[in-house]
């Protein structure tokens, strides 16, 4: 009887057949990495001046949302630590303008994930029947499973994008959904930012340390409804 194939054998087969899939795995894996250590030591040298920006000039508003949507939705920077800073370098007067670019980065990476995608998501499946099946069932009830995967503090926003934009969700659903998903964990790590005097407390002591039981009850709750939503009906 033949072996069956591993789930890595079977990426780097859909690779072959697309390749910008695995490229773009890749991408959202690294370079949230790489943008953070380049562009946060840039953001904390220029604190003085970031600080005064002047939401209520249509320019600064435009240039810094354009911004927050580029970083965010081609995964140049993790949405977790672009909150922080917004908290800690703006305060309550970027929030709207953080939530209105973390929307327009999920349509941004949903359009770049669909036109990299193409059906590779359908190839994996097809190897698998049963998963397929399972998909294709709950298909109707995405939006539960995106509005979990948008609560988990752990699952990185690109990845969930280039995901959801496999799985053909509709940018509709996942921008209701994942805004309510992300909501939670965004505000607080936004709120963190803002009680604290410097970055380092705000990602490690007071901000958010202190507050991880929360984000481990996020974590849990986002954990026990994607188990829930794949979880076969008796």
């Amino acid at each position: 009887m033949e072996k069956k194939r591993s789930i890595f054998k079977e990426f780097k087969e859909a690779s072959r057949n697309n390749p910008k899939i695995a490229l773009a795995v890749l991408w959202v894996s690294l370079m949230p990495s790489i943008g953070s250590f380049i562009l946060v030591p840039w953001a904390l040298h220029q604190s003085n001046w970031i600080s005064l920006l002047d939401f209520s000039s249509p320019q600064v508003a435009f240039t810094a949302l354009t911004l927050s949507t580029l970083l965010m939705g081609l995964a140049i920077m993790p949405t977790t630590l672009i909150a922080a800073l917004s908290g800690f370098l703006l305060g309550w007067k970027a929030f709207p303008w953080l939530v209105l670019g973390y929307s327009l980065a999920t349509l941004l990476g949903y359009a770049w994930g669909k036109g990299l995608g193409g059906q590779s998501l359908d190839f994996l499946l097809n190897k698998y029947p049963k998963a397929k099946g399972l998909i294709d069932q709950k298909r109707e009830n995405l939006g539960e499973l995106i509005f979990f995967v948008r609560l988990s503090p752990v699952i990185p926003f690109a990845l969930s994008n280039l995901l959801f934009a496999l799985l053909n969700s509709g940018w509709k659903k996942l921008i209701l959904f994942g805004t309510m998903g992300m909501l939670p964990r965004t505000t607080l790590v936004f709120f963190s930012g803002t009680l604290v005097s410097d970055l380092y407390a705000a990602l490690n002591t007071e901000g958010i340390s202190g507050k991880g039981w929360i984000f481990s009850g996020l974590l849990l709750l986002s954990f026990w409804g994607i188990w829930r939503f794949f979880k076969p009906k008796t």
